[in-house]
């Protein structure tokens, strides 16, 4: 099931949870609490209402977390996601209530998938899996396995995916029926292709959808099926199947699944040789489809008008539609290698703390037989020690090899370990293909260098600590400037770079002043308000240093000092007559 609509989901399957998970609150607080936690996501204005008056009363600790847990919940479902997690990780970390604990987590899951923040995501699943043995609050455990499991299909642990699946169709709780369930296994069964027969159990689990929030899941089952359709070629069963339910599909407004369908039906009518439907239907795939996501729907709607184009003999709109399902066929197989990566890095986290554990429990044991055995024979002694030293040796190097491993995956991280955006190799990975695809496509692009002003004295003066918060801050302002296409990298120390595609220089210069009065205009960590920094810009345009990076570097680097001459805090446009005669060393870029 696509992720925005498993969130979606997953936090409305929370809505019937309202409990006394504590006693002595005061009555008032604990209704107007009750009441909101129900009523949450059916009826938004009486939700609001009751939220504002929570929030007017006096709270204890546990209402105060249960109120920071809605307050995230809502957030988090109007997409509001910088809102709701630092709500959401406050009750997960802090709440004294396990359960409200284990809600908050589940609701974390979600919100880390949603926006790629994988390697987090899986973290904050490993802390739902070790707490859920003590969890008896079935509902709250139902909708633990749901998040449990399709987190783990989106990583390709089909198998651990349909063991959570299946736990949820044997002990629904209360109120719950194999509907949810089926559709976690049916989705992993089919996307690890152990799905051989549509078996009676799938069409018995959607006539058992019957609650509000189920017919989304009914939905997806119908999708899933379509798609098993289609890869067994049978594409007109898949066509009936879809648009028997596509009328019903359409009064849910869910994007993210109408995409899905749209999808299918392109892919089957073009089977079926109907290239006006199949069209239509790819067309209606991307216009329905959330920007920005990487999903299937996304690249087969542009594989379906590439090849319906490409039958058409119209050549020129084959040739654009190909490109376009190429890159978003990249998009979506990055995505995936970058769940698959996170995921691995975090299992082989996870061993590696395991691991130390027990080399700890066993060094402990092996103190504690070398004590007894120092009242031994001489010899029998130094035999039992020998054999006790030969396991340690073992064990620190079974430590030592797990440690490798994990730095062996960690060196496979592209991101700058302390500000979160691309790091200095990774930048000009992604800024030389851009720059590639540009040259390409006669599409110009500006290079942006800038860094922050009298920083060492922010050091000297403050400390590291704020110098890195400081750093963080900057990052988080431009990020929030910047969009989605541009590439944002740290180069050095505080010096950054932002590459931005289709741009000429005077959008350049206006995008640098932005960002130059955002981050003056904010303080640079929350701990020392007053503490204010500026930094200088230099920009560079591919209309005068052409598409190679190590020019567009240069010019934008001698504009930069240029700035700096200038008083800083500025922005100066680099020209040709910065460049030099001989080849510029990307290894000379400044630290």
């Amino acid at each position: 099931m696509p992720r925005r609509l498993l969130c979606a989901i997953a936090m409305t399957m929370f809505c019937v949870m309202a409990r006394a998970t504590t006693s002595g609150d005061d009555d008032g607080a604990y209704a107007v609490l009750s009441e909101a936690d129900v009523v949450k996501g059916f009826d938004d204005v009486r939700f609001e209402r009751l939220i504002r008056d929570a929030q007017a009363m006096s709270l204890s600790p546990h209402d105060r977390a249960w109120l920071d847990f809605m307050r995230g919940w809502r957030a988090t479902w109007e997409g509001n996601y910088e809102t709701g997690r630092p709500l959401l990780e406050s009750v997960a970390d802090g709440a004294a209530d396990p359960v409200l604990r284990f809600r908050a987590t589940a609701t974390l899951i979600n919100l880390l998938g949603v926006g790629h923040r994988y390697e987090q995501a899986y973290l904050r699943l490993a802390r739902l899996q070790e707490m859920m043995p003590s969890i008896r609050d079935r509902r709250a455990r139902f909708a633990g396995q749901a998040e449990a499991s399709q987190l783990l299909s989106s990583a390709g642990q089909f198998d651990q995916a349909e063991s959570y699946a299946l736990d949820m169709m044997r002990d629904p709780p209360p109120g719950e029926t194999l509907c949810k369930g089926a559709q976690h296994l049916l989705r992993a069964r089919r996307e690890n292709g152990h799905l051989d027969a549509l078996e009676s159990l799938y069409q018995t689990s959607i006539a058992s959808c019957t609650r509000p929030d189920d017919a989304v899941f009914a939905q997806t089952m119908h999708a899933d099926m379509a798609a098993f359709y289609i890869a067994r070629g049978r594409p007109a069963e898949a066509v009936t199947l879809l648009t028997a339910n596509l009328q019903a599909l359409s009064a849910l407004k869910y994007a993210i699944l109408t995409s899905e369908f749209e999808g299918l039906l392109a892919r089957a009518y073009l089977n079926l040789g109907d290239l006006a439907h199949a069209r239509r239907s790819a067309l209606a795939a991307l216009a329905v489809g959330v920007p920005g996501e990487f999903t299937d729907a996304r690249r087969a709607a542009f594989e379906v008008l590439y090849k319906v184009e490409q039958r058409l003999n119209h050549s020129d709109a084959a040739l654009a539609y190909h490109e376009q399902f190429m890159a978003a066929d990249k998009a979506y197989l990055d995505d995936i290698s970058a769940r698959s990566l996170a995921f691995q890095v975090v299992d082989q986290q996870l061993r590696a703390r395991k691991t130390e554990v027990e080399a700890l429990n066993r060094q402990n044991e092996i103190l504690r037989l070398t004590g007894a055995l120092a009242n031994k024979e001489v010899e029998t002694g130094r035999l039992y020690i020998f054999v006790l030293l030969v396991c340690l040796a073992l064990i620190v190097w079974i430590v030592l090899w797990l440690r490798r491993s994990q730095l062996r995956f960690m060196k496979l991280a592209r991101r700058d370990g302390l500000t979160g955006i691309c790091n200095r190799e990774h930048f000009v990975e992604q800024a030389g293909r851009v720059l590639a695809y540009g040259a390409r496509s006669d599409r110009g692009a500006c290079l942006i260098l800038f860094d922050l002003d009298h920083f060492k004295a922010v050091n000297d003066t403050y400390g590291h600590a704020v110098g890195d918060e400081t750093l963080k801050r900057a990052v988080d302002v431009c990020g929030r400037a910047l969009h989605a296409c541009d590439v944002f990298g740290r180069l050095g120390g505080e010096e950054f770079a932002v590459l931005l595609p289709d741009c000429n220089p005077a959008q350049a210069r206006a995008r640098a002043e932005q960002l130059r009065l955002s981050i003056a205009a904010t303080a640079a960590t929350p701990s020392i308000p007053h503490l204010h920094v500026t930094a200088s810009f230099g920009v560079a345009s591919t209309l005068q240093c052409g598409f190679e990076l190590h020019r567009l570097l240069v010019v934008a680097d001698a504009a930069l000092y240029r700035a700096k001459r200038a008083g800083r805090n500025c922005v100066t446009l680099g020209d040709t007559a910065d460049i030099p005669d001989s080849p510029y060393l990307m290894g000379e870029i400044r630290g």
